[in-house]
């Protein structure tokens, strides 16, 4: 594919990800492409100074009779974890610095919206006690106390932004433009920078690249070089990220061209060892293969169901025999995915 298809899909699917169901839509944060490099050990690593921590006052300990006399707790155990944490990796990090304290950036906001992805499926207060045991587990002493702190205001964030959206649609810069007045009014100008500061670099560049898209007057000579203007405006890792994000639809419309253009399957191949190396090569192969004998059985029921309804007149009959047909070639999950494409009645 061309260097300028490359761009624009890239800058398409910035935008498509903030106008979407995300924070541009709902207020609640979405991690952009450049998440993928906020990781605990390696942002500790990329980390060339200490990061001004959270300003916390924390609170006088206080122990009631009861618990002076009793110096063993019992922590109640949690609840068992719901559907959508079951069996995923925690994300994030709670980063501390040589001094102690909490180090503020999107490390710890993944660490707080792995555990908010079950909200609705539990109590608030639930899932906030999730997310103070994982802080507890991850840090003590201040930083502990100052990312619980934080949590706190991410929280009310979260409310404020969802509030400050409700309305009628405004255009993806206005919705970027209140939620960067929100996040400053609830963390403050530098912490702010911290926590979203990638995140908006993304949605300011994919939105100035939506508007060159759009604009009618220039060439496209004139679009590809303002598109590339405007990502070259971007740290390396964040251009980077992005275009790892979309690489695979990148590589599939690449394939499909050389199909189109009547390229063998032998230069397919040899297309995606240059691309993505022999390993890859030989997945996408195996998945071409898996799904071309998909589609063959999908095909052969089609065939038959169309036999049964030109041939079989009684509707009760026909329901009857097509219903054996589909078990008998399809697996119970299979049989959903086949109702969903041919429109078979359950």
């Amino acid at each position: 594919m061309e260097r300028r298809g490359k761009r624009a899909l890239v800058a398409v699917m910035a935008l498509a990800a903030l106008a979407g169901a995300g924070w541009l839509a709902s207020g609640e944060r979405q991690r952009p492409a450049s998440a993928a490099r906020s990781g605990g050990a390696a942002a500790i690593s990329r980390r060339t100074a200490v990061v001004p921590a959270l300003s916390v006052s924390p609170a006088p300990a206080r122990l009631d009779r009861a618990q002076s006399a009793s110096p063993v707790r019992v922590t109640p155990p949690a609840p068992p974890a719901p559907p959508s944490l079951r069996g995923a990796d925690v994300d994030g990090a709670v980063i501390v610095d040589e001094h102690g304290d909490l180090v503020v950036g999107p490390e710890i906001l993944a660490l707080f919206d792995h555990f908010l992805t079950a909200t609705g499926e539990e109590p608030a207060a639930v899932i906030r006690a999730r997310i103070v045991a994982a802080i507890r587990e991850r840090a003590s002493g201040p930083a502990a106390d100052q990312a619980i702190a934080l949590l706190d205001r991410y929280l009310g964030y979260r409310e404020a932004a969802s509030a400050a959206l409700v309305g009628p649609e405004a255009d993806p810069a206005a919705r970027l433009a209140a939620l960067r007045e929100v996040r400053r009014a609830h963390f403050g100008e530098a912490d702010a920078a911290q926590l979203f500061g990638d995140e908006e670099l993304e949605g300011e560049a994919a939105i100035e690249q939506a508007r060159i898209l759009a604009d009618a007057a220039l060439s496209p000579d004139d679009r590809d070089a303002r598109i590339a203007e405007v990502e070259a405006t971007l740290p390396d890792e964040i251009r980077e990220a992005r275009e790892e994000a979309v690489r695979p639809l990148v590589q599939q419309a690449e394939e499909q061209a050389l199909r189109d253009a009547g390229a063998s399957d032998e230069e397919l191949h040899a297309h995606r060892v240059a691309t993505v190396g022999a390993e890859a090569a030989e997945r996408l192969a195996e998945l071409d293969r898996r799904r071309a004998a998909w589609q063959e059985r999908l095909d052969a029921f089609a065939g038959a169901r169309a036999a049964l309804e030109a041939t079989v007149a009684d509707p009760e009959a026909r329901r009857e025999a097509e219903e054996a047909l589909l078990a008998g070639a399809f697996t119970p999950e299979e049989r959903l995915r086949v109702r969903a494409i041919l429109g078979v009645a359950p």
